[in-house]
């Protein structure tokens, strides 16, 4: 949270960034299409992350794949784009992250059980 504060603040009073333009939008005035993407990608990161979650503890988190992405665009939906567009690429970070960890790690840890 205070990262996201602290981006905030520093998109709210600095002129250069809030009128700067990054691929179609303004990163200091909201956008619905960068907000749609911030939150598909946190519904994906979601799903992804119960990946590594143990089956007992995947019914409590289930609820979690919907909230998240839900608050996520809620928020992002009235905030400057800078937010919805750092969500998306920390989000797809999370996404790699969790799958280079499944894929390289959770088959180490099998063969050295053997």
């Amino acid at each position: 949270m205070p990262i996201i504060m602290g981006l905030y603040f520093a998109i709210l009073y600095s002129d250069e960034v809030k009128a700067h333009e990054f691929l179609w939008f303004n990163l200091g005035t909201p956008d619905i299409f960068i907000t749609a993407i911030a939150g598909i990608v946190y519904f994906i990161q979601a799903k992804v992350s119960l990946w590594t979650v143990p089956e007992a503890q995947k019914q409590q988190m289930k609820m979690m794949v919907y909230i998240s992405p839900i608050m996520i665009v809620v928020i992002s939906i009235s905030l400057m784009a800078a937010l919805p567009l750092y969500w998306s690429v920390s989000g797809l970070l999370l996404i790699l992250q969790t799958y280079l960890g499944r894929k390289y790690y959770s088959e180490q840890a099998v063969e050295e059980t053997k």
